[in-house]
């Protein structure tokens, strides 16, 4: 790969898609490359079953990042992709490849304080709809339409079957620094479940609040932007 800029791999949350991430790889073009994991059972990969085990994405994600890993790169996940970068650095380091130069998460607690009875990919359609109405992520246009709503369940089912599945470890020291964001007002996570990731590595771990629920991020792309850039091309920039 040509491009030497830094790169910022992006991982979606549960029904999201590499499209969620467009307005940072338009703001941050200049200074870093934005590269969002395209996930199958959506977007260019519609018609390939998504994945329910998080050991099988991994695996592949591997594959995929591995080579990339010799430049300087930085992770950001978020909602399920948290869950998803650390599972990915955590699998990357026991490979023998060289670590990301920060892990950054958004819109989620640590994996290890998760509540592991409250299963969404068990709800029935109506209530796993009546949860993404809560989660206020879902545009309200394929919420109200069962058309689109029956196509875009199964996926997003699949994807928390994937994190509610995933023997999540106690907390395992990151081999970067850590860097976490929330909502204040995000109601699916704790902040009992935020504090956790104090734990998740031996180097600093920052915790930044943002005014907003669990999309935080889309009120914020500007602010959330400018943490990327520092991260992934330095203080300063």
């Amino acid at each position: 790969m040509s491009d030497r800029r830094p790169l910022v791999i992006a991982l979606p949350y549960a029904g999201g898609g590499a499209a969620a991430f467009t307005e940072w790889r338009t703001v941050l073009d200049a200074d870093c490359a934005v590269l969002p994991v395209h996930l199958p059972g959506r977007e260019r990969r519609f018609q390939e079953r998504p994945y329910r085990r998080m050991t099988h994405l991994v695996r592949d994600l591997v594959e995929e990042v591995g080579p990339l890993m010799n430049r300087r790169v930085v992770f950001w996940g978020h909602s399920m992709g948290a869950a998803v970068s650390v599972a990915l650095a955590l699998e990357l380091a026991r490979q023998g490849f060289p670590p990301p130069a920060h892990v950054l998460v958004s819109g989620a607690g640590s994996p290890d304080r998760r509540d592991a009875k409250d299963l969404v990919h068990v709800l029935d359609d109506a209530r796993l709809a009546a949860r993404l109405r809560q989660y206020e992520g879902t545009p309200r246009e394929v919420l109200e339409n069962p058309d689109l709503l029956g196509l875009v369940l199964p996926v997003i089912r699949a994807d928390f079957e994937l994190l509610e599945t995933w023997s999540r470890p106690r907390p395992a020291p990151l081999p970067a620094p850590l860097t976490v964001l929330y909502g204040e007002d995000d109601r699916s996570v704790s902040a009992h479940q935020v504090d956790g990731w104090l734990s998740y590595s031996d180097r600093p771990v920052a915790r930044r609040p943002f005014a907003g629920g669990h999309f935080f991020i889309r009120a914020h792309v500007a602010e959330v932007a400018q943490i990327l850039r520092e991260l992934a091309v330095g203080p300063g920039a």
